[in-house]
């Protein structure tokens, strides 16, 4: 007994589907590419609630210009990390210069037992990707951690690929001066409690 398993439907088709107000549709393209979009805007925001609200305003802004997507020029995915990132830089802008980016995570704490636990670091990472200017920040996301190519990040920012390479460079070296600051911070104090006991 054969059971038929229909082919997905490409995202093209699901788009246009979803444009024309088929709910159904939208949840599959919203299911397929919520946690892509929600880890890119909390990476360029820097908090939960704001990643949120950028992923909710993309896949709104997704429907209302769908006929803009064009699958020759670019991935749906690759579309959607430059509403994302649109939609994060305009959130920046607004927000004060002066103001450091609210970061919805805590201190870490010391511990006896693993000083840098993978908790601890993750934190210390999106601590020190907060510091990074937007432009060193989404391409350090974008080639790092989500994976794209620089032909795919270039097309997400509208840079050339040297840009890129050379954005993400700096990006990596001011990264890595800002964990390295954080760490020098924590491990002295991390060595004195534990010495202390």
């Amino acid at each position: 007994m054969s059971s038929f398993v229909p082919a997905p439907t490409t995202d093209q088709v699901l788009l246009a589907r979803a444009a024309a107000g088929d709910l159904e549709a939208f949840g599959v393209i919203y299911g397929r590419y919520h946690h892509v979009v929600y880890r890119f805007a909390r990476g360029m925001t820097g908090a939960g609630d704001a990643a949120e609200d950028v992923a909710h305003d993309a896949f709104l802004a997704l429907l209302d210009d769908a006929s803009r997507f064009d699958p020759r020029r670019a991935s749906l995915t690759t579309y959607l990390y430059g509403i994302v990132r649109n939609l994060c830089r305009q959130r920046l802008r607004r927000q004060s210069r002066l103001q450091p980016l609210a970061l919805d995570v805590a201190e870490p704490s010391v511990s006896d037992d693993d000083p840098l636990a993978e908790a601890q670091m993750a934190r210390l990472v999106r601590r020190a990707l907060a510091t990074l200017p937007s432009r060193y920040r989404e391409l350090v996301l974008l080639c790092d951690l989500h994976d794209l190519s620089y032909a795919e990040a270039a097309q997400v920012t509208g840079t050339s690929v040297p840009a890129v390479r050379s954005r993400l460079h700096r990006g990596r070296q001011r990264l890595k001066a800002a964990l390295a600051a954080q760490l020098a911070v924590r491990l002295p104090a991390f060595k004195a409690a534990r010495w202390a006991v």
